[in-house]
């Protein structure tokens, strides 16, 4: 989603203060300099003291732009905003999107899932599930050091040890 370029200002700095990482495929450029702008990609050129006003506009643009998964079930093909799905299963052979009423399989990879919605709130917590953080009521602990979650919905989605460091990592931000 965004690409950082930085000529004055420390990158790896920029990058922890707005809470973001470069990606491959980026319509997004940030800078300090005009002439690191590149065509055909927004290009938002800021200075230090306007960090916090950059965040803000960085919080809308991942947080509010809308992602449209389509999946289905018995009842036919269906086109879901991803912030109404509290979790991505896998359950046999298919993909399960886990609504409030509902379950759609949808035809999507984990793995692809993932590098999709890493900046939409969703975090990997096995190797069958990712979860939408906002939509986590309870976080209790369990036995051999993993976490359980209760979704808003009730259901439980354990957090494996292997995924509990980023986990928690995903929860400061």
């Amino acid at each position: 989603m965004f690409q950082v370029k930085m000529r004055h200002l420390n990158e790896k700095e920029v990058k922890e203060k707005l809470h973001i990482s470069s990606s491959k495929s980026y319509k997004y450029v940030l800078t300090d300099d005009k002439d690191l702008t590149e065509d055909g990609k927004i290009s938002i050129v800021f200075q230090e003291h306007h960090m916090t006003e950059i965040n803000k506009l960085i919080d809308y643009l991942v947080l509010g732009e809308e992602v449209f998964i389509t999946g289905y079930n018995e009842h036919g093909e269906k086109r879901v905003d991803t912030r109404n799905i509290l979790y991505f299963i896998i359950i046999g052979d298919d993909l399960h999107a886990v609504l409030l009423q509902t379950r759609l399989i949808v035809r999507y990879k984990l793995y692809e899932l993932e590098e999709l919605l890493e900046q939409k709130g969703f975090i990997r917590t096995s190797k069958h599930a990712i979860v939408n953080i906002t939509k986590i009521n309870y976080i209790k602990p369990a036995i051999n050091s993993k976490i359980e979650l209760e979704m808003i919905n009730k259901d439980i989605i354990e957090v494996n040890r292997s995924y509990l460091k980023s986990f928690k990592e995903s929860l400061k931000k």
